[in-house]
C-alpha cells in the first residue's frame, strides 16, 4: 500500500483522473513511467488492505469476489487477457467500510452519518512490483446490501483512463 505522503509526493509526476458518481467519488492515479503500451496480460494477486480509516468487514470478501468479476470484465473489454501464470501486471483489490455512527442524543440536530464503503483497484508491474495505477472509490452504502451497479460504476470510473491493450499476444503467435 502506498502511504498518503508518498502518494502526494508522487502525484506531481503522475497523471490523475477523478469523477463524482451518484453517491460517491472515484479516482485513479497512474504512474507516468508505467509502460502501458507493453502490457497485454494481467493476473490477480492477494488483496491490499483498505485505506486508513476503513475497516475490513464480514462482507469484504463477498465484495471482493464481485469486484474481481467486474474488474476482469473491464480489463478484457480494454483488450487485456487474464494470464495467471505469466502476466504483465498484477491486480490487487481492496475493500473496507466506515460504519455509520448513531445520532448523539445530547446534541441538538445531530444526524446519523451514513456507512461509507471503500473499494480499491491497484495495478502493479509484474516484473518490478511497482504500483502503476491506484484507483479508489468511496460511496455511501447500505451495509446490509452489496450494490453491484455501484461497484460497476466505481470500477468504470477508476479504469476509464486505462489505455487499450496492445495486441502483442496475437502478433507473437
Amino acid at each position: 500500500m502506498i502511504s498518503k505522503t508518498i502518494v502526494v509526493a508522487i502525484a506531481v509526476a503522475m497523471s490523475a483522473c477523478a469523477a463524482r458518481t451518484q453517491n460517491g467519488t472515484a479516482s485513479s492515479v497512474a504512474a507516468s513511467s508505467a509502460a502501458f503500451d507493453q502490457y497485454a496480460t494481467f493476473s490477480f494477486g492477494f488483496s491490499d488492505p483498505p485505506e486508513p480509516g476503513y475497516q475490513v468487514t464480514t462482507r469484504s470478501l463477498e465484495v471482493q469476489r464481485r469486484l474481481r468479476g467486474i474488474v476482469k470484465s473491464r480489463l478484457e473489454r480494454a483488450g487485456y487477457v487474464e494470464s495467471p501464470q505469466s502476466s504483465d501486471f498484477v491486480v490487487k483489490l481492496a475493500t473496507g467500510m466506515v460504519a455509520p455512527t448513531k445520532p448523539n442524543r445530547d446534541v441538538e440536530r445531530s444526524e446519523p452519518t451514513p456507512a461509507l464503503g471503500y473499494i480499491g483497484v491497484h495495478l502493479y508491474d509484474a516484473q518490478t512490483a511497482s504500483m502503476i495505477l491506484q484507483g479508489s472509490a468511496v460511496a455511501e452504502i447500505d451495509p446490509a446490501h452489496i450494490d453491484d451497479a455501484l461497484l460497476e460504476r466505481g470500477v468504470e470510473h477508476m479504469l476509464s483512463g486505462l489505455p487499450t491493450a496492445r495486441k502483442k499476444l496475437a502478433a507473437s503467435n
